[in-house]
């Protein structure tokens, strides 16, 4: 297109997104992203946020619905398309948005475990074990013969409604398990 800046914005939504479909059928989605540039400050030698800049982002076709669906005010963002000036209001008719990873944590439907996405069923609990008879000897294992290990403990069951399932603090619960046993 002729005339027209290529442009990059990555900042916040700001509000909800507005889904609405033309009357042909097809599917646009409006956004306000709040890009706040950051400034350096020669005096103070340190950086600060600039004043925030409002840009309204239009999507078409499925991407509108995919926006739609997985955007909310607050989430960061970034966008590419073509940016114009209408009106003193900064206008960019998005190709590609996605949300920015240096902020939050993104799943998709072909990265999640099967249980998780809703493609199979979820396994049935297990039994828990019984407990390890007491050893006869306290002051530990006669010469020669093995010593007694501990009964394992069983994986706890992957929760079966984890979309609804509460937001974890921390990422680091999560993962603690496999860090352990390396």
């Amino acid at each position: 297109m002729s005339g027209e800046t290529a442009a990059v914005v990555r900042g916040r939504v700001y509000g909800t997104v507005q889904l609405r479909h033309t009357q042909r059928g097809t599917p646009a989605a409006r956004f306000t992203v709040m890009q706040v540039p950051r400034e350096y400050d020669r005096a103070r030698r340190q950086w600060r946020d600039g004043q925030p800049v409002p840009v309204i982002c239009t999507v078409t076709g499925p991407l509108a619905r995919h926006v739609a669906e997985c955007l909310t005010d607050a989430v960061h963002v970034i966008a590419t398309g073509y940016v114009a000036l209408r009106d003193n209001v900064l206008h960019l008719d998005s190709a590609q948005v996605g949300v920015d990873l240096a902020h939050h944590v993104a799943y998709i439907n072909d990265t999640l475990p099967a249980v998780l996405a809703g493609r199979a069923p979820a396994p049935a609990p297990r039994a828990a074990a019984p407990p390890a008879p007491p050893s006869p000897h306290l002051a530990g294992p006669a010469r020669g013969t093995p010593a007694a290990r501990p009964a394992p403990v069983p994986a706890a069951a992957p929760e079966t409604d984890w979309w609804r399932s509460a937001p974890r603090t921390s990422w680091d619960a999560a993962t603690a398990p496999i860090r352990a046993r390396r």
